[in-house]
């Protein structure tokens, strides 16, 4: 019974991509937002060496002000100190490392977060317990430096399930405000077949950690947004992105024609998540704005010719 289950579930997964992939086909936009995910692939391999630089934690200080092209699209000229405050924690995915957030990183502290720091880990030879365990005591550290009591995880690919693993698993509901992925694999991807090394399975759907997390799922204070996206060749079938599971009640926003890569690179996307994590202090916490109706930002200067012309 196991296998012929197993065979349904991978028929009817080949059956979803095969669909989406002819759409993909079809649709115009589809070859800009490939070209896109090239250039953001090349731009992440020749960032990459500085990422193996380790860095000392601290926080930076900032005036919280809104600063360059993001400034217009931020609705955070107000941000309410316990929102900038509180430290963002951000997870790159699998054979990569902190130079993966070099522009989300950027955005978060111009729109006036204080404290947004990359967790560095090495995927070979670890399983996702076990990077989990070293990300409990990174965020350990960080809670004691900056005297917070909670912290938002933005989490890209692995790093959403090493995120997810630490909520579920090791205490983090009690420290997490907020959890953000973008592009994880939460019902596995069978692109994890051609990957090498323990954390590698354990991305594959069915798997010993997705039937885990799936069966240890609970309500929590913890609020839950998931990115995915209909161009991701490195989710398969994309849909896996999707956190669709009852008990964490998220929401899951479509990125319409931006692959793998292209996530950590897009303004709109960068805007949504800097106006969902603002939102700290009310019970009732709205949605994040949607990426799809987001317009890019004119800069600055731009702004202040057409001011100075009026």
């Amino acid at each position: 019974m196991k296998a012929k289950s197993k065979v349904r579930r991978i028929s009817g997964d080949a059956k979803a991509v095969g669909r989406a992939v002819t759409r993909a086909l079809r649709r115009p936009s589809t070859y800009p937002g490939a070209l896109k995910e090239m250039f953001s692939t090349g731009l992440n391999i020749a960032l990459f060496p500085a990422g193996l630089i380790g860095e000392a934690v601290g926080a930076e200080p900032t005036n919280g002000a809104l600063r360059g092209r993001f400034s217009p699209q931020l609705a955070l000229r107000y941000l309410d100190p316990n929102a900038a405050s509180t430290p963002i924690i951000l997870v790159h995915g699998y054979f990569h490392n902190r130079s993966a957030f070099v522009m989300m990183r950027r955005a978060l502290r111009r729109a006036g977060y204080h404290n947004v720091e990359c967790f560095n880990y090495n995927v070979i030879g670890h399983t996702v317990d076990e990077l989990a365990q070293n990300l409990k005591s990174y965020i350990d550290n960080i809670l004691e430096c900056t005297g917070a009591e909670k912290v938002h995880l933005v989490g890209h690919s692995l790093g959403g399930l090493i995120a997810r693993t630490y909520v579920q698993q090791y205490g983090g509901d009690e420290t997490v405000h907020t959890c953000v992925t973008l592009g994880t694999p939460h019902a596995g991807t069978y692109a994890a077949f051609v990957g090498r090394g323990k954390a590698a399975k354990e991305l594959r759907p069915a798997s010993e950690l997705i039937k885990r997390l799936d069966a240890t799922a609970r309500p929590s204070a913890v609020r839950w947004v998931s990115y995915y996206s209909n161009l991701d060749a490195l989710i398969v079938p994309a849909t896996s992105a999707k956190l669709t599971h009852p008990a964490f009640n998220a929401t899951n926003i479509l990125i319409k024609d931006l692959g793998h890569m292209s996530l950590l690179i897009s303004s709109p996307l960068m805007h949504s998540i800097a106006v969902s994590l603002s939102q700290i202090a009310t019970p009732e916490q709205p949605e994040p704005a949607t990426v799809s109706a987001l317009k890019p930002a004119k800069p600055a200067r731009a702004r202040k010719r057409k001011a100075d012309t009026a």
